[in-house]
């Protein structure tokens, strides 16, 4: 199983699932608005290269297997 993270957020996937994300991501363009005020020029939009990180960790069976039957956390 691998880790994929996105963001502040982390993914549990197959090995094959996050090879086939991070394939996707490497070609992916990064899209944005900023919002100006009409007297500005109003909003514009941008694509551009993308210069995001995103990361892979490879997770054991031990571990895995562990932290699924621990379940989601309780909120304190």
């Amino acid at each position: 199983m691998m880790i994929v993270e996105l963001g502040y957020t982390k993914y549990v996937m197959s090995n094959k699932d996050a090879v086939t994300i991070a394939d996707i991501l490497e070609k992916a363009e990064l899209y944005e608005q900023k919002w100006r005020k009409e007297e500005d020029g109003g909003t514009t939009y941008h694509v551009y290269e993308n210069d995001k990180q995103f990361t892979l960790t490879s997770l054991t069976n031990s571990l895995y297997n562990m932290a699924k039957l621990a379940g989601k956390p309780v909120k304190e």
